[in-house]
């Protein structure tokens, strides 16, 4: 498979649900577009690799070095380890995991260096301009592997709600007065934060978005672009809304919150943010404590 335009037709956030929907393997090229002749800027190009639909390296150059640099910028490692490690059999294995059972980095370091890469991705979702080309028979990089991967959705989902700027994908968000239906009678198992929780409560196809966001006392822009973000996910669809369904004010929000208190205090902990550590961004902070759980 091979897909290839401008993030005006595919926004990021269409093309990682088709990544994790599809399972696909891979790479996704993004190039972002500059005014004036800064354009063809090596550092403009990102390359994220993906296998079975999970994130497992991202690097802005295909030297082979982006890993490696980001280790050597940190002080961790001596180039003569680093050179010797290429040079020892297993470099069909991931750099990072070589370099683990080696001893020269612990699972920490992997963590930190994953989401390094991560973090590029939250950055991309930031672009006006660019162009992507999607192959999914690009060969993966080992040298640019940690060894640890995240769910393309989810990655996704992080970099949608640290996002700034909504403009490009204004078009795209769900209508305040559609409403929004579950896709599935089971609670997600995908991880969601309070709000969005507290929107998928109401995916019945009764209530319109403009009184959701009325009942919450949210923004109504906040509340279309959580629902982006579970639409994204698959977990909710868009429909019409019928005004003569019942009121929003026959839905008790006590029992509501009671159901999301009670989902988020039992068993089902997926909801719910692990201990993070501190690193630069809120962004990093959740991805290197998910990361913890998972190593």
């Amino acid at each position: 498979m091979s897909l290839s335009s401008y993030l005006t037709d595919f926004s990021l956030a269409e093309l990682f649900q088709i990544i994790d929907q599809g399972r696909k393997s891979g790479c996704l090229t993004v190039h972002r577009l500059l005014d004036g002749n800064a354009g063809q800027a090596k550092s403009q190009y990102y390359f994220i690799w993906f296998r079975q639909g999970r994130i497992v390296a991202v690097s802005n150059s295909l030297d082979g070095q982006g890993l490696i640099t980001k280790i050597r910028e940190r002080n961790w490692v001596q180039p003569q380890f680093t050179e010797k490690i290429l040079q020892t059999p297993g470099k069909e294995k991931p750099l990072g995991l070589n370099l683990k059972t080696a001893g020269i980095l612990n699972a920490e370091q992997l963590n930190l260096l994953f989401a390094s890469q991560i973090q590029q991705i939250r950055d991309l979702f930031e672009i006006q301009k660019g162009v992507f080309k999607l192959d999914s028979k690009a060969l993966i990089p080992n040298q640019e592997m940690t060894g640890l991967s995240l769910r393309a959705i989810e990655v996704a989902l992080m970099a949608l709600r640290n996002l700034k700027n909504w403009k490009t994908l204004a078009e795209a968000l769900p209508d305040p007065n559609s409403a929004i239906n579950s896709m599935s009678q089971s609670k997600p198992e995908i991880r969601l934060h309070a709000l969005e929780w507290q929107i998928w409560e109401f995916a019945n196809g009764n209530v319109s978005l403009s009184a959701i966001a009325n009942h919450l006392n949210q923004p109504t822009s906040l509340v279309q672009q959580a629902a982006f973000r579970l639409k994204i996910a698959g977990l909710i669809e868009e429909v019409p809304f019928v005004k003569s369904t019942p009121e929003i004010s026959n839905f008790p929000l006590d029992s509501i919150d009671l159901r999301l208190a009670n989902s988020l205090s039992s068993g089902n902990q997926k909801s719910t943010e692990p201990e993070m550590i501190k690193i630069v961004t809120s962004f990093l902070d959740n991805l290197v404590g998910y990361l913890r759980s998972n190593i």
